[in-house]
């Protein structure tokens, strides 16, 4: 993490909701559903993390394999695929984003040869395929799908990959810096699809590849939402030139995730009630414009990927989950499944993962084979079997690629990190919020865990190198009625037999957010009393400024 003062340092971060346990794509049938967890395929090679992936029709997996074949000899080769596979249909093409580049979440390619003939899944990094120059660079990439082919007169538009990328800096705070791109699958060339000064996300293509529906963000602007986005859903033609322009509108207000039907119905989520977490998912008619939801008023729906005009496959939550208080086991209906709705069929639903694995969380379902199968991605939970016991996630910390080359950029596999003032040092506290987790030239170490009803919360280094000192705060799971006190862990990084943790803080407060000042021998933290009635939204203070904090006598 580096200690010379002359360098600019080190960002530690966390991904919200990102699980300890890597994420992978799978498949199931949808008719009829699946009985066994013998009919979930495993659709890449289980490198990394990876997720949201879509399927690759075979004319523009074949478009793709060729263009490789020319561009890069050897690796087409080595892949094993050509273009006559792709036609043929003994190889199988997904779009993903995996994080096995530098830790960055980038576009791959998976090339499954059916019912596992022909080895193991080969995946390709696009900038392999398509150059540095257009995937290539500290990005994220997302939302993959397959545009184009067809014809307008005489003139053909070639098969596109439509997909979001943050290769673009912004230059204006609280800006998004998604931008939705096309790359011609036969020539490499690429062109922005999203206009100058706006922002969008889930770019969806329609049936005939003609048109492509976003997520288009109110206002051009991110107002610090991670749940509930404020977009509207746009859509565009995808080939200015041979379509007579653009022809960019807006369709429907308030939704996210578009997904076509047909041509002429998109089915999407929107947040439903005045909770953040609540979600529906409705159904667009563009020619009625008329919009019918298509799930129950007393689950949440999310993530539609449409089948047909009346078909949708849908990640559900049929009750809300207690796990936010910590004090109970989740039950089969409060994980998030996957069931298609049929909005002409009065049958219930298709339930399409409840019976294979009914304590795992499935996310983002997409189409596969034209709808006999659906598509997701799940916790890889056959790792953590051994024999018959399960074995906890390895706890670890990620470098990821910084686009500036004097700061360095740690992703930890848990939350609240802190890195101590001479760079030596990084703290974290586990997904669990059980355990401190250390790493420094030693490795990597729990240094401090809770047992019992209370959690481990934000950590803090005394900023007197010398002192070795961690401040973490325990008390009940995110409710700021109830007191929460402040703990020093001396001799942190030493070993175990002569650290030493003490209390610091007592009484009905609830305290929090411990600062010290440079020679660490005063500490200043933030105390809210219990009798009057309190905002959850607070102020962090330093020691200088003691604003309603309480300065003691530093460990």
């Amino acid at each position: 993490m580096g200690g010379d003062d002359s360098g600019r340092g080190s960002i530690a971060f966390f991904g919200t909701y990102r699980p300890p346990v890597p994420l992978d794509i799978y498949s199931c049938p949808a008719n009829p559903p699946p009985s066994s967890r013998e009919d979930e395929l495993h659709l890449t090679d289980g490198v990394s993390y990876n997720q949201n992936g879509r399927a690759i029709p075979a004319p523009a997996l074949k478009d793709l394999l060729a263009f490789l074949g020319k561009k890069n000899p050897g690796l087409a080769t080595e892949c094993g695929a050509t273009p006559d596979d792709a036609e043929k249909g003994r190889v199988a093409g997904l779009v993903f984003v995996s994080e096995r580049d530098n830790g960055l979440e980038t576009l791959h390619v998976a090339l499954v040869r059916p019912n596992g003939e022909g080895g193991a899944v080969k995946v390709l990094s696009l900038g392999d395929v398509y150059g540095a120059d257009t995937f290539g660079g500290s990005r994220l990439e997302d939302s993959g799908c397959i545009a184009g082919g067809f014809k307008v007169g005489a003139r053909a538009v070639g098969h596109l990959l439509v997909y979001v990328s943050t290769k673009e800096p912004v230059t204006r705070r609280r800006t998004p810096w998604t931008v939705v791109y096309r790359t011609n699958l036969g020539d490499g060339k690429t062109e922005r699809l999203t206009p100058p000064g706006q922002y969008d996300v889930s770019p969806a293509v329609s049936p005939s590849g003609k048109m492509v529906a976003v997520a288009n963000f109110r206002g051009n602007r991110w107002t610090g939402e991670i749940e509930r986005l404020n977009t509207d859903i746009v859509i565009m033609n995808v080939d200015k030139a041979a379509q007579g322009g653009r022809g960019r509108k807006i369709l429907i207000r308030d939704g996210g995730w578009p997904t076509w039907g047909s041509d002429n119905v998109i089915f999407f989520h929107r947040g439903t009630g005045e909770s953040p977490t609540n979600w529906a998912v409705f159904r667009y008619d563009i020619a009625t414009k008329k919009t019918v939801q298509v799930t129950p008023v007393n689950i949440d729906a999310m993530t539609p990927a449409a089948i047909s005009e009346t078909r949708v496959a849908v990640a559900t939550i049929r009750q809300k989950s207690m796990q936010a208080a910590m004090t109970t086991p989740r039950e089969d209906a409060e994980y998030r499944h996957i069931e298609i709705f049929d909005v002409a069929s009065p049958e219930p639903p298709v339930q399409i993962s409840q019976k294979i694995r009914p304590k795992a969380d499935h996310y983002n379902p997409f189409v596969v084979d034209g709808g006999s199968r659906i598509g997701y991605h799940r916790v890889r939970t056959d790792d953590l079997l051994i024999g018959n016991n399960v074995a906890a996630p390895t706890k670890s910390f990620d470098k990821i690629h910084s686009p500036h080359i004097d700061v360095g950029l740690f992703r930890v596999t848990g939350v609240f990190p802190t890195i101590s003032k001479d760079g030596s040092k990084l703290a974290f506290v586990d997904n669990e919020f059980k355990a401190v987790w250390l790493a420094d030239t030693q490795g990597l170490r729990v240094v401090y865990e809770k047992r019992g009803p209370n959690s481990v919360f934000s950590t803090a280094w005394n900023q007197n190198p010398d002192k070795d000192t961690l401040y973490v705060c325990v008390g009940p799971s995110f409710s700021a009625s109830k007191p929460l006190e402040i703990y020093a862990i001396s001799n942190a990084s030493g070993p175990s037999a002569g650290r030493k943790v003490q209390r610091l803080t007592a009484g009905n407060f609830n305290n929090a957010f411990p600062s010290s000042n440079a020679q660490g021998d005063k500490l200043c933290f933030d105390r809210q009393g219990m009798a009057a009635k309190r905002s959850s939204t607070r102020t962090s203070t330093s020691w200088r400024t003691q604003r309603r904090g309480s300065l003691v006598r530093a460990q």
